[in-house]
């Protein structure tokens, strides 16, 4: 166990003996769910593979309790824990995991607010949301009562399918959290103002979850340490005063968050890269001073090394390792060996894990293109030794290591080309943006494991016409990545310019170019703003101009939020909407658009980061020698919809060297 010794200590929680300290905890990945509410063997597989590696505790996802408190079917499914119909769909899934030495629990919520824009019921009307347009009623007191009935109903239904514990869901929005909540909860009966009066409703859930399935069975809650909302948030101290009563109450441990999803506030709970790992420890470390039962704390915790740190200190009793099991399902198994330099790291970046759910329904994630896939496809490690061909992969970027691991895998012979010295593309160059280092972090990782496989890497090796002829590929995978290119017709006069500098967004990273101290950035978009952020940080004035009407579409939200908001405390000034840039032969920069023209202060250097051009040179030559080629990533397209981002190129990698 070496450094890890901490992270693999077993832990009591009532009368529930759990081997470690790592949980997989409620992540509503949004698929696996059919039109009735009964799971499917995609989430049944989804969550075995991550039991297989024997975290500590699994959590499921948010399971709501009660028709009222689910989400909108029409875009995200969610289990109907109210109704009988679903249990022998619970029971196979729980069977499933037992295969495995974990300990397997069922998380009951009412969605309440989280589920806006669809009518929510909340602890009490809310004017400043019905403003908004937004429906969301006051909760009765009949009404109260049937759902403190329904969270019992569904906790003695979990433990008949064979939930080893219970999870009650007080935080995010959801309708406990509401009552928690000042700023949610105005009402003026017994169930507002006071705190314990905005406690009642949980106590009262507690109290008759208890009664239902007894003391044996243990019961957890999940708290916020902060709503993060501008004004009446449940904050810490709040949480440290309820924390002993919880334990009177036989609540068995906590698990504390942060956030309310519900109020724009979803960069509080799910935190990108631009928040240290561990952000809300300190959250759990305060509580564990007022109880004696274990706490939980979950919020960016990517690295065994940094979860063992936070329990050795005494800052948690076991952490959530949600994202990170997503992106590596055998982490557990992983550190448990010692293996840290083979878990497949969560970049933090993308957030298509959440981003999947709100935007489409459905989680992904940028390293594992077999997320939401277990089911399908099986990882079988030289299967196709017998019948192995010769692939030749031109370009080291994501889309070209993924292609070549996979391929790999499967046991073809690859030889993986770049005309760099060094692998990683433009995951190496986005690396050296502020606070985004952790991009770079599966570069040395995907150098390990192409080692092992017997990849042949030959960097600095341009693939031609004379190396196809050297190599004799039966298959070539084009992965050569984008080039930035000059947006002629959006920048007039280039042919103008005297003394301004010109400089293309690749050349200024890869070659740590200087520029003047005044730097126009044309191209809002993810690089865009990234180098601005870059620029900005060396202490240079710089102005983005982008043509669209949105900054950083491919961006999550998140990391979006994080991005801007460090922008706007950097004096960075930022234009969309413009229609063209003008170069006068005076140097003078001017902009146009919704119907005005703007001059610019004094530019020194121009940044083209914005169109970008697919590298595909090699695809007519391989054509005319009748190879099986694979144009993959940034060089089969950079600007449709799910192009151009990490996840597009690895997914992509994938699946052609799966299919090789």
């Amino acid at each position: 166990m070496g450094k890890l010794k901490h992270l693999f200590q077993p832990v009591k929680i009532g009368t529930m003996e759990v081997k470690n300290r790592i949980v997989m905890s409620a992540m509503d990945p949004g698929f696996g769910i059919d039109d009735d509410g009964c799971v499917t063997d995609q989430l049944t597989e989804f969550l075995v593979e991550r039991a297989r590696s024997r975290p500590g505790m699994i959590v499921t996802g948010a399971t709501p309790v009660h028709p009222t408190g689910t989400a909108d079917p029409n875009t995200i499914k969610m289990v109907h824990l109210w109704d009988e119909r679903v249990l022998p769909s619970l029971e196979r899934m729980v069977k499933a995991v037992h295969r495995y030495d974990v300990k397997f629990g069922a998380q009951l919520n009412h969605g309440g607010l989280a589920h806006l824009p669809q009518e929510a019921v909340c602890a009490s009307v809310i004017p400043e949301l019905a403003r908004l347009g937004l429906p969301v009623r006051e909760a009765s007191r009949e009404e109260l009562r049937e759902y403190i009935e329904a969270f019992a109903t569904a906790a003695e239904r979990s433990v008949r399918v064979g939930f080893d514990f219970i999870e009650i869901h007080g935080g995010h929005g959801y309708l406990v959290n509401t009552f928690l909540t000042p700023y949610y909860n105005r009402r003026t009966d017994e169930y507002g103002g006071s705190f314990d009066n905005r406690t009642r409703f949980l106590l009262e859930i507690i109290r008759a979850v208890r009664g239902r399935i007894g003391h044996s069975i243990p019961l957890g809650v999940r708290l916020n340490g902060n709503d993060f909302i501008p004004q009446g948030a449940w904050r810490l101290p709040e949480l440290c005063h309820l924390a002993p009563t919880l334990e009177r109450e036989s609540v068995n441990y906590i698990n504390i968050s942060a956030g309310a999803t519900s109020m724009g506030t979803l960069h509080y709970t799910i935190m990108p890269m631009y928040q240290e790992q561990g952000v809300f420890a300190a959250f759990s470390e305060e509580v564990k001073r007022y109880v004696s039962i274990p706490v939980i704390i979950t919020g960016r915790i990517k690295s065994p090394i940094v979860a063992d740190r936070i329990i050795k200190e005494g800052k948690a009793d076991l952490v959530v390792m949600s994202r990170a099991q997503i992106a590596d399902p055998e982490l557990a198994e992983k550190a448990r060996q010692g293996e840290i330099a083979d878990i497949r790291p969560c970049l933090a970046e993308c957030l298509g894990c959440i981003e999947g759910i709100l935007r489409y329904g459905e989680a992904s994630c940028a390293v594992n293109a077999r997320l939401g896939r277990e089911y399908l496809l099986k990882e079988i490690e030289g299967e196709k030794k017998a019948s192995a061909k010769r692939v030749l992969v031109a370009g080291a970027g994501c889309a070209g290591l993924e292609a070549s691991r996979r391929a790999a895998f499967a046991g073809h012979e690859v030889t993986l080309c770049d005309s760099r010295s060094w692998i990683g593309g433009q995951l190496r160059l986005a690396a050296g943006m502020p606070k985004r280092q952790e991009i770079g972090d599966i570069i040395p990782w995907y150098e390990r494991q192409l080692h092992r496989l017997g990849v042949q890497i030959r960097l600095n090796t341009t693939v031609d016409e004379s190396l196809l002829d050297q190599i004799r590929p039966d298959v070539l995978v084009v992965a050569c990545g984008s080039l930035p290119e000059v947006p002629l017709g959006f920048i007039d006069g280039l042919g103008d310019i005297k003394d301004i500098e010109l400089v293309m967004v690749d050349d200024l990273i890869e070659e740590e170019r200087l520029t003047g101290d005044n730097v126009l950035v044309v191209g809002g978009d993810q690089i865009g703003l990234q180098v601005a952020d870059y620029l900005s940080e060396k202490g240079k004035t710089v102005c983005v101009v982008e043509k669209g009407d949105h900054f950083a579409q491919k961006m999550a939200s998140n990391d979006r939020r994080f991005l801007v908001g460090r922008l706007i405390e950097q004096g960075v000034k930022r234009h969309k909407n413009v229609e063209k840039v003008e170069i006068l032969p005076t140097d003078e920069v001017w902009m146009t658009g919704g119907g005005r023209r703007e001059r610019l202060p004094k530019i020194d250097t121009i940044v083209l980061a914005s169109q970008r051009r697919p590298n595909m040179f090699l695809e007519e030559v391989a054509k005319r020698k009748g190879i099986e080629t694979h144009i993959i990533g940034d060089a089969s397209g950079v600007a449709g919809e799910g192009q151009g981002t990490i996840m597009a190129a690895i997914t992509a990698g994938y699946d052609v060297g799966r299919q090789i």
